[in-house]
């Protein structure tokens, strides 16, 4: 603020000044002109506290003194006598300046702090959007290239003339991409979370399939350090939920990666159950090792972010999981505990609420479609036009399309992807959003603008760090959303829901795992197994489950691996469906 308008506001203040204390002597003609020269003081203690407020130190001295000179020389405009007769009066007088002094301080110091706190908030808010802008910019250059190098190993190890050599050699660059972004991630998350930028997506989900994909990946960890890695489910255990899917396994795969890492002996166990006697569904998930454990000093540190606990041998990893499995938690609803005993291991309890949801509102994964080899024959030629300033992102994408059977053109900024447009005629776009030239929000906008740009559908394919750039996206008129890294399946699904296109697929996992749920496998299993792994699957006994899994491995453990893979899914209908076709043609072979 330069000069003149400091002083024009300090004008501002003493003018306001001498027009309340004005007002509060007009009040002693009218109405109060009944009280004559009694309570000289009765209006100018909140006219002074008025000017004060709203002027500071020196508009309320003003006032102060304006008032003074009113009581003692103006007195014959207001009243019939003088306000100051005796000695009393003048200690009045004194008593009121004493006091007035005192209000103008008080409130100048209100206006400072005042003045002090909005400043500060300023600040804050600046460093929030600086700290925002960082994080998009730091989110786009880290994953752009990761998408790539995930993306290609992905592309390369599904080539049918890679020895195997080969493929474990991309399986270690795809493993180490995937730590990579999980510590990019974990720094990302608690950033955005500082910021206050993450937020709740709900959505129902296969719970099962969930905890079955976690099992699997840490399992393997588990077993390359000697240990076991069990499953406990309580039989009211709900498969089907509506919660924030990615949140929840980020909870548990950071419990569990936690448990397995500080182990050294023994086994870590995940239980699931449901809180009984509450009438909202409420998840309990618990994870127990058998590990180093944690003192009563550090349990109350290690949710703390960046903190890393015991002896610095054994800290790995940024210290941020704990910090972002709590947040994440309490952002749910929810709540986390511990209990520990050093050198005996740990018990981490996390109680989130869910939803139910039905199996018909859970969509579809790739694990149950299978891999996208082509489109459906009788489907026009789709022209898709890829607009990506990374040469490397262009690469996969392009292969990717061109590999399922569309036609594919390429745009390396928004600018050239407007001028394409018109020309190619696209049915899809698929647009970045961090471009040079131009960006893919006023890209969008200018398609949007143009004969049939209303058309045409347009995905953001982005490295943004913020789920809540997606509405920012969606308003310049995109009709869908793809995070980088993403997976082939992501690709697809996004087309298929926008253009309503029929791929040829692989066949699923899941379907494989259920020709070989064959009766004939199950006829050449003892009467008393099947009993028993049917009444197992009843009572949803999952350690009862397991030993009879073992002992049916040592007759077929190809039908104990499909087992295995239903019951961590917890889909056991088509195993109990399978062992009644096998007694019925028993009965009726009888018969």
């Amino acid at each position: 603020m330069n000069p003149q308008q400091l002083l024009h506001r300090a004008w501002t203040r003493y003018a306001v000044a001498i027009a309340i204390v004005a007002l509060a002597a007009a009040l002693r003609i009218w109405p109060l002109q009944a009280l004559g020269s009694t309570l000289a003081w009765l209006t100018f203690y909140p006219a002074v506290m008025i000017v004060a407020i709203y002027g500071g130190l020196y508009a309320g001295l003003l006032a102060t003194v304006l008032a003074c000179m009113t009581v003692t020389f103006l007195w014959p405009i207001l009243v019939a006598h003088p306000f100051i007769n005796n000695p009393a009066d003048w200690l009045g007088m004194s008593v009121f300046i004493l006091t007035g002094s005192m209000i103008s301080g008080v409130a100048e110091a209100m206006r400072r702090a005042q003045t002090r706190a909005i400043k500060a908030q300023q600040q804050a808010e600046a460093a929030n959007q600086a700290k925002s802008v960082f994080l998009s910019t730091m989110s786009h250059e880290l994953r752009t290239p990761l998408n790539a190098i995930l993306g290609f190993s992905a592309l390369m190890r599904n080539d049918p003339g890679l020895t195997e050599g080969q493929r474990e050699n991309l399986d270690i660059i795809n493993r180490s991409g995937e730590n990579l972004l999980s510590l990019i991630n974990d720094v990302l998350d608690m950033a955005k979370i500082e910021a206050g930028r993450v937020v709740l997506e709900v959505e129902p989900f296969d719970l099962g399939a969930l905890v079955r994909d976690i099992t699997d990946m840490l399992g393997k960890r588990a077993e390359e350090r000697g240990l076991q890695l069990l499953l406990d489910q309580s039989s009211e255990f709900p498969r089907f939920i509506r919660s924030d899917k990615e949140k929840l396994r980020q909870v548990i795969v950071n419990l569990v990666s936690n448990a397995v890492k500080y182990t050294n002996h023994g086994g870590v166990t995940l239980r699931l159950g449901v809180q009984p006697g509450d009438d909202a569904l409420r998840l309990i998930i618990e994870v127990e090792d058998s590990g180093v454990g944690i003192s009563k000093a550090d349990q109350a540190r290690i949710f703390e972010p960046f903190v890393q606990v015991g002896k610095p041998a054994t800290q790995k990893g940024t210290g941020l999981g704990l910090s972002i499995v709590r947040e994440y938690v309490e952002l749910m609803g929810g709540n986390i505990a511990v209990e520990s005993t050093p050198d005996r291991g740990s018990l981490f309890r996390v109680n989130v609420p869910v939803q139910r949801a039905g199996e018909n509102e859970v969509m579809s994964s790739e694990s149950t479609q299978g891999q996208v080899v082509g489109l459906e024959s009788g489907q026009p030629e789709y022209r898709i036009l890829i607009v990506e300033d990374q040469l490397e992102n262009q690469l996969l994408l392009q292969r990717l399309l061109k590999d399922a059977g569309f036609t594919v053109k390429v745009a390396e900024n928004g600018a050239a992807g407007v001028e394409m447009f018109q020309s190619f005629r696209p049915h899809f776009i698929w647009m970045d959003r961090r471009m040079p030239v131009m960006d893919g929000l006023e890209a969008t906008r200018r398609i949007r603008a143009l004969e049939g740009g209303t058309d045409v559908k347009i995905a953001a394919v982005t490295a943004s760090a913020f789920a809540d750039q997606r509405e920012e996206m969606l308003a310049a008129g995109m009709d869908d959303f793809v995070r980088k890294p993403y997976r082939p399946a992501e690709i697809f699904d996004c087309i298929e829901r926008q253009l309503g296109v029929h791929f040829v697929r692989e066949q699923a996992a899941g379907a494989e795992i259920d020709s070989e749920l064959s009766s004939s496998s199950f006829a050449k299993l003892p009467e008393n197994l099947r009993r028993e792994l049917a009444d197992g699957l009843i009572l949803g006994d999952t350690g009862q489950l397991a030993g009879l899994i073992l002992r049916v491995e040592q007759q077929d453990a190809a039908l104990a691996n499909v087992l295995t893979r239903h019951v961590a899914a917890f889909n056991y209908l088509p195993v109990l469906n399978a062992l009644e076709t096998v007694d019925t043609h028993n009965k009726e072979a009888k018969t």
